[in-house]
């Protein structure tokens, strides 16, 4: 997948762009801006190219990557949800749970779905250092 948009900052290896979101983002909110106005967002990419303050970069990330991204924030902790409450529903019948087995089924798949978002976040900087996940500058525009 491949966009342009201008350098906002750098660091050493990296710069701040501001960019429109993509069109695929728009209804999404996933990241909590299709609540905002502004089509624009802020990424962090790789600099390899030297690129400044003020240049009109493109931007790639394999889409490969952006799918395995998306299942691991999205469908990985939706699946754990599920069988989280089959099992549990299970084990709690085979027990003869007296209470309410569907509710509480609910809870314990909610509570590992939970675990499974604080797994993925506590491994956010290792993604980040992969840089699997990470998008490149590939061209300097201007």
């Amino acid at each position: 997948m491949r966009q342009t948009g201008v350098v906002v900052s750098t660091d050493e290896n990296t710069a701040i762009l501001q960019m429109q979101r993509h069109s695929a983002c728009a209804s999404c909110g996933g990241c909590g801006m299709g609540k905002e106005e502004s089509k624009d967002m802020q990424i962090e990419a790789i600099n390899r190219l030297g690129a400044k303050k003020g240049d009109f970069v493109e931007v790639d990330i394999s889409t490969p990557n952006v799918l395995k991204a998306a299942a691991i924030a999205y469908v990985i902790p939706l699946m754990v949800l599920f069988i989280g409450i089959v099992i549990s529903n299970k084990v709690l019948t085979s027990i003869n749970y007296s209470s309410n087995i569907e509710t509480m089924s609910a809870i314990i798949g909610a509570f590992l779905m939970g675990v499974t978002f604080m797994i993925i976040k506590k491994n956010e900087p290792k993604f980040k250092k992969s840089e699997e996940y990470t998008p490149i500058i590939t061209n300097i525009v201007n």
